[in-house]
């Protein structure tokens, strides 16, 4: 792959202070596909994510692109609220851009970020969809199934539990399965026992107190931490010596404060760290004695998970979607229990806790076991094959622009037949549409410059003439006392 093809990849946020499990995925996937391709990561908004990305050498593109967040929780109304989208201005701006880059394929992060692909579909440049979520099962999913199945060319899924909500023939023929992984050199490894004695004195955690971390990049009811807090509540009643931390930004303030509301009633200050976001997760993890994952929503990995035993860390879970594929990986099957016994969680903790040189044995081992499946040389394995597929698939015949900003979608929003194919443009005859729609544009801004420019110029004559008006009394009073002179000057004549 000497001469680099180049494609785009949609990220769907990105945060300005903190970074999210998606970001780092994506971020990761980006660095790891550049040697085989030129990367344009576009995102909508300058944040941590794009300004790592620079700084890896990536090539960024900011465009705001609205979400459809009814992809994730299908209803009745999707596609013709899609089909709004597409009326709008950041619709048609996409299209315009994707048109004037040509690149050989796009890929699109997540389920929510629905534009991108349509508006690729639409200028016949492959799609490949990466899904990272588990679509809400609902009577409406098969409206947001049949948008991405007729979208796309492939779907790239997170595990098997993202790429459930396709039917049968489609996970056969167009789903392909990439989990995450982490990248060694940023775990640190040398600087584990380092990194761990100065983070505790930091957080002042005594040598023999057992700290169990919780980790979330934006703390939500969904993330569990209700749940945590009154798990703690249990495991103190039976080890008072126990600490407990909380890392991550506030994603919903109100739930957030009553969870450390919870701590206090409880009279469990003194035990509990929370630290917000944390800069450097390394020390984190190190820091900690084993990590709880209490999510409530049908996780599509659970990344929080992979990098507590990346850390060689025991990891309690809640059987949430994905979470169960890691830590059937990891051999600690039977260190989940069902989402929202809140009891057996704590039973699960105090177990761990009751020998911690167990603990720590069954962190070890999880790693090694979770380093074969989900680490960076496996990680490179699978996309180094996938890489080679797209370079053929995609890249030895570069895709043909058939379309245009107007253009209709290649699949209409919501399913049903693809929109008839417009006819092909040679290279030249494109180039010069290109040329004359900017001149047009050019032209009309410059118009409606001037017009607004006489608009002004309009308004300020009006108001001139109201101050002269104004201040010689008004016409009425004008012409009144013109017509007193004109009487009076006949009187002076009749006498």
């Amino acid at each position: 792959m000497a001469d680099k093809a180049t494609i785009v990849l949609f990220s769907h946020v990105s945060n300005t202070r903190s970074i999210t499990g998606a970001e780092k995925l994506l971020l990761f996937f980006s660095r790891e596909l550049s040697p085989y391709f030129n990367c344009i990561l576009v995102a909508p908004q300058e944040g941590k994510l794009t300004r790592l990305a620079r700084s890896y050498g990536l090539h960024v593109r900011l465009m705001p692109i609205p979400l459809v967040y009814g992809v994730y929780t299908p209803y009745a109304g999707l596609p013709a609220d899609i089909r709004k989208l597409q009326e709008g201005r950041e619709y048609h701006e996409l299209c315009a851009w994707l048109a004037e880059v040509c690149p050989s394929f796009v890929i699109t992060s997540t389920c929510v970020h629905a534009l991108p692909p349509l508006a690729a579909k639409s200028l016949g440049i492959p799609v490949i969809w990466k899904i990272s979520e588990t679509i809400t099962d609902n009577e409406f999913t098969p409206i947001s199934v049949e948008l991405i199945q007729s979208n796309s060319d492939e779907i790239l899924a997170i595990s098997q539990t993202a790429a459930a909500c396709f039917p049968e023939d489609i996970r056969e023929g167009k789903v392909a399965q990439l989990p995450p992984s982490w990248d060694d050199a940023e775990m640190m490894f040398g600087a584990w026992s380092k990194l761990r004695g100065e983070r505790r004195s930091e957080l002042k955690i005594a040598p023999g107190e057992p700290l169990i971390g919780y980790v979330s990049s934006f703390i939500n009811k969904e993330k569990g931490l209700e749940h945590f807090v009154k798990m703690a509540v249990l495991v103190h009643q039976q080890h008072p010596a126990a600490r407990y931390l909380v890392v991550g930004t506030p994603g919903d303030k109100s739930y957030y404060e009553r969870c450390v509301r919870k701590v206090k009633l409880e009279g469990l200050t003194s035990r509990f760290r929370f630290v917000g976001y944390e800069e450097c997760l390394p020390a984190a993890y190190c820091a900690m004695d084993l990590l709880v994952v209490p999510s409530l929503i049908r996780e599509g990995f659970g990344m929080t998970a992979l990098e507590g035993y990346a850390f060689s860390k025991p990891v309690v879970a809640y059987d949430s979607g994905g979470l169960r594929e890691i830590l059937d990986a990891a051999g600690c099957g039977d260190l989940l229990v069902p989402a929202g016994d809140i009891g057996a969680l704590a039973e699960r903790v105090n177990a761990l806790l009751a020998d911690q040189a167990l603990a720590a044995g069954i962190g070890s081992q999880a790693r090694e076991r979770i380093e074969a499946v989900y680490g960076p040389a496996a990680y490179r394995a699978r996309l180094q094959g996938l890489a080679e597929r797209w370079h053929l698939r995609f890249c030895l015949n570069p895709p043909q622009i058939i379309g245009g900003p107007g253009g209709p979608p290649a699949a209409p929003a919501g399913g049903g037949p693809p929109a008839a194919e417009q006819p092909r443009e040679r290279p030249g005859r494109r180039a010069a549409r290109l040329r004359a729609a900017k001149l047009r544009r050019g032209r009309l801004r410059r118009a409606a410059s001037r017009a607004r420019a006489g608009a002004r110029t309009g308004r300020k004559k009006r108001a001139a003439g109201s101050a002269r008006r104004r201040a010689s009394g008004g016409g009425k009073k004008r012409r009144a006392g013109q017509a007193a002179g004109r009487r009076s000057k006949r009187r002076r004549k009749a006498g």
